[in-house]
């Protein structure tokens, strides 16, 4: 059968009728139902060859017209395709319907125009003209820009027409529209370039090996994580990169490669230069289309570092820095835990605070530093000491905790060994020191039966032994509690003084490293005693232990911080916030969360105007699940919530995943020893990095000194308040107060007290 006869039968209404699921080219038809059917390769040599056909058929019709031997349904071959009719100088002279119709352009129009089809990469129109003026056909690629802008891709053969002669007349363009195969190629190439941008970008450490455990493709992170430098690992075996591996894993894989899947939450890996790797891994098979194992992907992730932070934070949260003994934290827990087990059993225990007695003295007369290394052998001394006798804990200062389990006779022979260990003098700054001890002892259950009131009748214990001349040991005896009188009479003095007026607030700066940003300020509580005079928090601190009384000068030292916002903003003063401390019995008394938004309406300022500050002594009583809701009930107002004193040993990172904790305040102890004391500039370090990785703002506390705020600047610390830029004002005294220039600021006076 000729050329044309194929192309004739092809073109019959009847093979059209079953054609019309594709697209018919020449004496062809393929179906493209989804783009994996047909590799690009094959459909476009199946393209070319159909195009080729009808080509030959264009042609064989040309003849036919001019001799005048076209039948009728001939001509139909110009319904299905585009065809273009050029004469020998390269301008177009018509153009079938169907071309038109889709270009959008009339054939006046389109003869007005330069040729403007759009090279393709794989075959250059700048070619193509010399080689059909030439004679010769030409096949490819070419692209067409319609009149609305839209891009029309062509599969087409060119064909020389000459006459009966030889002599070239003109040139026949015959061509189908490939533009969805464009679309659908150009789409494919662009998912492709994603997901390898995405696996070679991807933040893990993944790669994938066939079934022979060659490297198919891996991330930059796999190269990083294994020192492999810019490597081609492509099609290298996993095996010959990393010989050492041991025996154990190519059995897992093996496995994996049979469909399994494996993982393993940590695991060391020890590498042939002697390297470790610390691993946490999962390996699992991948399949091909035919759902056949093609190979196994392995995700890895590095977790040396991980577990480094995660040690050294839990160690800053659970143990005293300095002596390495568990803090205050978690000797709570302990003690929590074992008055349950007592309750259990029907168990007996005492607590014991103890107290170095003098340690004040060293610290005035040989400095800080010598302090501490006495603090540290004597908590190494009564360590050893104790032994399995007892548990030992550093709460802060020169206090320590003891629980002994045991009756009277235990007590006492654990309080013996402690008294031997100290009688040893101490080496110490050049001198020998012997240290004595100051104990309040209080019984579980005889005395107490709570955590609270065991630690509480041991303070009263304590206070004891050191009021009656230090270095004894003393039990808790119910009329001590006739020492509370004076606390008594000092409340009642307070509950007076509020009524009065006596209780006032000063403000100290918060500075913002960020020069933008208004400088924020936190309400300090002063008591203008009528015999006393100006007293800080710390010389009526034991008057709070009431917790109505305590919500009662919460509730007004909040009143008055939001009063001052609220006359700070009539004056045009710019601010960022006013903090204000809270207590635990201001979440216990009344919604403190209703209170504040009521508060802040009355006054017309702002939740964004006020912050509040809470220590995590507030977490350490009861009613934790209320608490934690008053303070989401705050968060969602949107006032700001400062966690207080972080680091002191009262700090635990779970509290800082259950509460609403917006910012981190590093308590003054750390900040302004950090230059001498590298234990103390490494907490500053650590805390400002965890803020900074929770998405937390830190503000550092007690900066006294230039080179403090430039050291604190440089770790990324958010914000710094002290006395280097001013100590706690009057309102009246901060109207005008401009941070100014930090570079040649100089600390101003501390007040006493």
């Amino acid at each position: 059968m000729t050329s044309w006869n194929i192309a004739k039968y092809v073109m019959s209404p009847r093979i059209w009728a079953v054609a019309g699921f594709g697209v018919a080219q020449g004496v062809l038809v393929y179906v493209l139902t989804d783009v994996s059917i047909w590799a690009a390769a094959t459909a476009a040599v199946l393209s070319s060859f159909a195009i080729t056909i009808a080509g030959a058929a264009v042609f064989t019709s040309n003849r036919q017209l001019r001799v005048g031997h076209l039948e009728p349904h001939d001509a139909s071959i110009e319904e299905f395709f585009y065809v273009l009719k050029w004469n020998v100088a390269g301008q177009l002279v018509d153009a079938n319907e169907r071309y038109l119709e889709r270009i959008g352009y009339t054939l006046e129009e389109l003869r007005k125009l330069p040729r403007h089809q759009i090279d393709d990469e794989n075959a250059s129109l700048s070619e193509m003209w010399p080689l059909v003026r030439a004679g010769k056909s030409w096949s490819g690629e070419f692209c067409d820009q319609a009149k609305d802008g839209s891009l029309v891709w062509m599969s087409a053969i060119v064909v020389p027409v000459r006459d009966a002669e030889g002599v070239l007349q003109s040139l026949t363009t015959v061509g189908v529209d490939v533009s969805d195969k464009r679309r659908a190629q150009q789409a494919l190439k662009e998912a492709n370039s994603r997901l390898q941008a995405f696996v070679k970008h991807a933040p893990a450490a993944v790669a994938m090996f066939d079934s022979d455990m060659r490297y198919v493709a891996y991330t930059d992170r796999w190269l990083a994580d294994y020192s492999l430098g810019t490597a081609d690992l492509t099609g290298r075996c996993h095996y010959d990169v990393f010989p050492e591996i041991p025996e154990h894993w190519k059995r897992k894989h093996q496995r994996i490669l049979a469909g399994a899947m494996e993982r393993c939450e940590e695991e060391k890996f020890i590498r042939a230069d002697g390297h470790e790797n610390i691993i946490r891994w999962e390996v699992r098979p991948w399949y091909l289309p035919d759902q056949s194992i093609g190979g196994m992907m392995m995700m890895t992730e590095e977790v040396s570092e991980r577990n480094k932070i995660r040690d050294e934070l839990w160690r800053l949260a659970n143990l005293d820095v300095l002596t390495s003994l568990p803090n205050r934290l978690s000797f709570n827990e302990l003690l929590f835990n074992e008055i349950q087990f007592a309750q259990l059993t029907s168990a007996s225990f005492a607590v014991a605070l103890l107290d170095i007695d003098r340690l004040k003295e060293v610290n005035d007369t040989l400095g800080h530093d010598v302090g501490d290394q006495m603090l540290k052998q004597l908590a190494a001394r009564m360590k050893d000491a104790l032994g399995g006798i007892g548990k030992i804990a550093r709460l802060g200062g020169d206090e320590f905790a003891v629980l002994i389990r045991g009756q009277d006779k235990e007590i006492a022979a654990a309080f013996d060994v402690i008294h031997e260990a100290l009688e040893k003098p101490l080496a110490i700054g050049g001198t020998r020191r012997i240290c004595t001890i100051s104990v309040g002892v209080t019984k579980f259950p005889q005395d107490a039966t709570t955590a609270g009131e065991l630690l509480k009748s041991a303070d009263l214990a304590l206070y004891r032994a050191k009021s009656d001349g230090r270095d004894r040991v003393v039990h808790f005896v119910p009329d001590m509690r006739r020492a509370l009188r004076r606390r008594v009479e000092l409340q009642q003095e307070a509950r007076h003084g509020l009524e009065s007026g006596q209780f006032i607030l000063h403000f100290q700066p918060i500075i913002a490293a960020d020069p933008k940003r208004p400088v924020s300020f936190e309400a300090l509580l002063r008591w203008k005693h009528p015999v006393e005079g100006l007293l800080t928090p710390g010389l009526f601190e034991e008057v709070l232990d009431d917790p109505r009384l305590a919500s009662s000068v919460g509730s007004y030292v909040i009143e008055m911080a939001i009063r001052q916002a609220a006359t700070w903003m009539a004056q045009g003063k710019e601010f960022g916030r006013i903090a204000v401390n809270v207590l635990s019995a201001d979440f216990t008394i009344g919604c403190l969360a209703t209170r504040l938004q009521a508060t802040l309406a009355r006054y017309h300022v702002p939740a964004s105007k006020l912050c509040i500050e809470v220590t995590e002594r507030v977490f350490l009583g009861g009613g934790v699940t209320n608490i934690a809701d008053a303070m989401h009930r705050i968060n969602a107002l949107g006032v700001e919530v400062a966690l207080d004193d972080f680091g002191t040993g009262y700090a635990s990172l779970t509290h800082l995943k259950a509460f609403p904790i917006d910012r981190l305040k590093i308590d003054r102890s750390f900040v302004q020893d950090m230059h001498e004391n590298h234990e103390s500039l490494s907490i500053v370090k650590a805390i400002v990095q965890l803020g900074q990785s929770l998405g937390l703002r830190v503000t550092a506390e007690g900066v006294e000194k230039y080179e403090q705020f430039v050291l604190l600047q440089s770790m990324g610390c958010g914000s710094f308040q002290g006395y280097y830029f001013s100590p706690p004002r009057g309102a009246e005294d901060l109207v005008n107060f401009d941070a100014g220039d930090l570079s040649e600021r100089r600390p101003a006076a501390r007040a006493v007290g």
